[in-house]
């Protein structure tokens, strides 16, 4: 679904400003009003905040947050109380932005280890100041918390719909989470070296995070940085095949004219099949799916089969692009489905084979159920992290005295034939890890 960034703005509550660089510390009055502040944006933006988790429970969780309140808390302590309570609303677009500026700088002392999760849920160490711990090893567990129990309280701070994809979310910011929950004076660790099975210990001290950026440029200099496009291809002629990396929904204009280009190559050398993996995509503009999909699809076809909105007065004056205050539902009837290209506008008839993940998202999450709805081709892999039936579309609303950042959601979606009584995410026709989506899409290219 389509991503827009809206101005931010403040009305109807009295506040104290802060500025919030560095470790700037709000008083108990200040974190009250913060807290109000983002209760009553929640509710004013959001069509459906207690769809999951039900109001009195939701207040209940307010009230036990101002209670716990400290005469003084600085952003970071803010993020901690408060992102939970966001993740409750149970909406992957509505959460809270990690406090990088507040939390993170060169002088912030760090866990000597950089580390990084698997898919099989163990913590390998990739390298550690001084060498102190090989590259490989398997942690256990550190000050004597088992990782398997860092995890489950670290899904308590990620926004998201499904268990799947919160944890994904949570291997993929394991080290940001770490920061917040487990710093520490001391680091006691009990690891596993590779090819070894007797558990190993080792006590140290923390690092400064520049002193981490240098051990990373010093022991892993030869590291390539990753292709930044958000979509390339590249040809395999000896298999009859292309594979297109799809990582991000981004800038329409740019998706028509690689689209155009990638098929016309794809006709010129008479490739017969195409895979295309969005298994790390997180999502953006739907409209970028649109375009892709109208080369791909035999038939007219739609993301979205229903939308709802609701506009109040402070939702409004957070707009932009300005909507009337109200509520907006909308069906698309098929007069209004997206029209495939035509043959002489490069249409592609060739065998084509989706790649998914429990990290695919948002817009990446619809084009992947909208592929497999109207039967494009072959789906494999995970089921994605986004669902049928979702609320996206966000408005980003700062928080008036500690100056965190929360997206929230404006409307409601309904994809094509979703039912409200199953939501899922797209399940795929060959379910495998996604590890090994690629070599099983190979196996069903056609030769």
């Amino acid at each position: 679904m389509k991503i827009r960034i809206y101005t931010l703005a403040l009305l109807l509550i009295v506040v104290l400003k802060v500025n919030s660089q560095g470790n700037a510390m709000l008083c108990k009055e200040q974190a009250v009003s913060d807290i109000d502040s983002l209760v009553f944006a929640v509710s004013e933006i959001h069509p459906n905040m207690f769809a999951v988790c039900k109001q009195d429970e939701f207040m209940k969780m307010v009230s036990e947050i101002k209670q716990t309140l400290p005469d003084s808390i600085s952003v970071w302590e803010m993020y901690v109380k408060l992102q939970p309570l966001i993740a409750r609303i149970g909406d992957g677009h509505t959460s809270l932005f990690f406090p990088f500026n507040d939390v993170l700088n060169e002088n912030t002392p760090r866990i000597p280890v950089n580390m990084a999760v698997t898919n099989d849920n163990k913590v390998k160490v990739v390298f550690s100041v001084g060498n102190k711990i090989s590259a490989g090893s398997e942690i256990a567990r550190i000050n004597h918390v088992a990782i398997e129990d860092m995890f489950k309280k670290m899904l308590y701070y990620q926004s998201g719909e499904t268990e799947v994809y919160k944890m994904n979310k949570v291997h993929e910011n394991f080290s940001q989470f770490f920061l917040i929950l487990y710093s520490s004076d001391l680091y006691d660790i009990e690891y596993i070296e590779p090819g070894k099975t007797k558990v190993s210990r080792i006590v140290l001290k923390p690092c400064s995070s520049k002193e981490l950026v240098e051990w990373k440029k010093k022991t892993q200099p030869s590291v390539s940085k990753l292709n930044g496009e958000p979509y390339s291809f590249k040809l395999v002629p000896e298999k009859n095949m292309a594979i297109m990396d799809f990582k991000s929904f981004v800038n329409p204009n740019n998706m028509e004219m690689f689209a155009d280009s990638m098929f016309t190559t794809l006709r010129q050398n008479n490739i017969k099949n195409l895979i295309i993996d969005v298994r790390e995509n997180g999502g953006g503009d739907s409209r970028v799916g649109d375009i892709l999909l109208s080369y791909i699809s035999d038939k007219p076809f739609c993301q979205f089969q229903k939308y709802l909105a609701r506009v109040t007065p402070f939702t409004q004056e957070l707009m932009r692009n300005k909507m009337d205050i109200g509520w907006y539902y909308g069906e698309i009837g098929i007069e209004d489905f997206v029209q495939p290209k035509d043959h002489d506008e490069e249409h592609y008839r060739g065998n084509i084979i989706l790649l998914i993940s429990n990290h695919t998202f948002s817009s990446a999450s619809s084009f992947s159920w909208t592929f497999k709805e109207f039967g494009m081709g072959k789906v494999v892999g995970e089921e994605t992290g986004g669902v049928n039936v979702s609320f996206g579309d966000v408005i980003y609303y700062e928080m008036p005295n500690s100056g965190l950042i929360a997206s929230v959601s404006l409307k409601k979606f309904w994809q094509y034939n979703a039912d409200e009584n199953h939501i899922h995410g797209t399940i795929p026709d060959y379910c495998v890890p996604r590890e090994n989506a690629l070599s099983k899409a190979l196996e069903l290219c056609n030769p």
